[in-house]
């Protein structure tokens, strides 16, 4: 799937717009064939467990296919993917679950990837993304406001990627411990 994704990826460079039609037909397929994968089991282990670059292809495939705010996309849809889907599953809900272990080295490398994925979504798409996130993401989790606001704040200030990810993995904790270690959006 990585080696499709980066064929598809090299065609939408090269050939730019002549390649929407193709991409409208194939992209929902794509699309939920990755979010499949990405479900069904989020975070393996062992050899070969290399879920942060998972991450990092969608952060790839952000910046080369999402241009800035509301610009024309070189893929239809998929900043609504992102926004909707990947945001929320993949950067929130899934680093809610209790086998997000904070205590785990890999998971570390991972978190920080998810967060550096909250930050080019938020350079790339501004209030789209953040709008949904805060009105939708952070609301079905429970998240008090106040904390709400200030991931925002955190978000917009431009604060290095270290310090986001201090501040990000305190609102995980604060959020686990809101909800007593159960998610009821699962």
């Amino acid at each position: 799937m990585v080696d499709f994704i980066v064929l598809i990826n090299q065609l939408i460079c090269k050939f730019n717009t002549s390649m929407g039609c193709l991409l409208e037909m194939i992209f929902p397929a794509i699309a939920s064939r990755l979010f499949a994968i990405l479900s069904s089991d989020a975070f393996p282990s062992g050899s070969g467990a290399n879920t942060e670059l998972c991450v990092q292809i969608f952060v790839k495939l952000i910046k080369d296919w999402c241009s800035n705010f509301s610009g024309e996309d070189k893929v239809p849809g998929f900043r609504r993917f992102i926004i909707e889907k990947f945001a929320t599953e993949c950067c929130l809900y899934s680093v809610l679950d209790k086998s997000f272990d904070f205590r785990d080295a890999n998971t570390l490398v991972l978190f920080g990837e998810i967060v550096l994925a909250q930050k080019v979504m938020y350079e790339k798409f501004g209030d789209d993304f953040i709008i949904h996130f805060l009105s939708k993401g952070l609301p079905a989790v429970h998240c008090p406001r106040d904390l709400a606001e200030q991931y925002y704040q955190k978000l917009q200030q431009g604060h290095d990627i270290k310090t986001l990810k201090s501040f990000c993995q305190s609102l995980i904790e604060n959020l686990r411990q809101h909800q007593n270690g159960s998610l009821v959006f699962r």
